[in-house]
């Protein structure tokens, strides 16, 4: 069988879309519906049946999917035998994955649904990170917990200790400009409505949150693994968070088209015992 048509099928099968697909496999529409074609007459039956404006997979095309991905992931790994991978990781526990080898290792994007987008295109090999997909295409492992706190400077006029809701609401606050679904990872994870609050400023990343915080009076709410790693540096107390919140979990997602991967699996191991040995400190 021509492998393109497998691949054709599989991009086709998570874009959902003939158009979708030729644009990721830089073809024309028509080609991608030939290929389609080609394998439907291979099989006697068809793929992908209309669903509204769009396609899904038929009950045959279900079938396939599960195969096809482990043989070309077998044959792909044959042939590349690649050993470099790209890991985009959330900026709390980028500093735990030092020193990994054989990844070139990049903080996660402020915009979440950047990280999805470069793992099914292949640009991004592993994602560590706190939010969550549904996409049948990826795998998903939770492999960290740990909670949100309030951090503000060690001289604070106003704040030593503790920290109540009153105190909380009164205080300027820097917070983090990346959302989910356009909601920010502190109301992402609050047990409880969270009123508006009066913002200092917004940064991009959490180490530009630390900074600012550390120079002037307003308060933030981190996660606790990189405001313990900064606090002494940065002279920061770090406050239990007067609101219920979840925990942070951190999940380790990349595509099932790596699962037997073993150069692949080997980075997913080694992140994991990096990640797991913070439970230690």
């Amino acid at each position: 069988m021509d492998l393109n048509l497998v691949r054709t099928f599989l991009v086709v099968a998570e874009c959902q879309s003939y158009t979708k697909a030729a644009e990721h496999l830089q073809l024309t529409q028509p080609a991608i519906s030939a290929a389609i074609k080609r394998l439907e007459n291979r099989y006697g039956e068809n793929l992908f049946i209309k669903q509204g404006r769009g396609i899904e997979l038929s009950s045959k095309g279900q079938q396939l999917i599960p195969a096809f991905r482990q043989a070309l992931s077998i044959i792909e790994n044959a042939m590349n035998m690649r050993t470099q991978f790209n890991v985009c990781c959330n900026e709390s526990l980028i500093s735990a994955l030092f020193p990994i080898e054989n990844i070139n290792l990049q903080e996660s994007s402020p915009e979440k649904h950047h990280l999805f987008e470069h793992l099914r295109h292949e640009k991004t090999d592993i994602i560590v990170d706190s939010f969550l997909t549904r996409d049948s295409a990826f795998m998903v492992e939770e492999i960290y917990l740990e909670p949100l706190v309030v951090i503000c400077r060690r001289d604070h006029p106003r704040i030593q200790h503790s920290i109540t809701k009153e105190a909380f609401y009164n205080e300027e606050h820097a917070l983090y400009s990346g959302t989910w679904d356009k909601i920010r990872a502190f109301e992402l994870f609050a047990n409880e409505p969270i009123e508006e609050r009066k913002i200092a400023l917004i940064c991009h990343s959490i180490a530009s949150i630390a900074l600012n915080i550390a120079q002037s009076d307003s308060i933030a709410v981190i996660a606790r693994t990189f405001a313990e790693q900064w606090a002494d540096k940065l002279n920061l107390q770090i406050l239990t968070c007067p609101f219920k919140t979840d925990f942070i979990p951190y999940h380790l997602v990349y595509h099932k088209r790596e699962i037997k991967n073993p150069y692949h699996k080997k980075i997913r191991e080694e992140i994991k015992a990096k990640i797991k040995a913070l439970d230690r400190h």
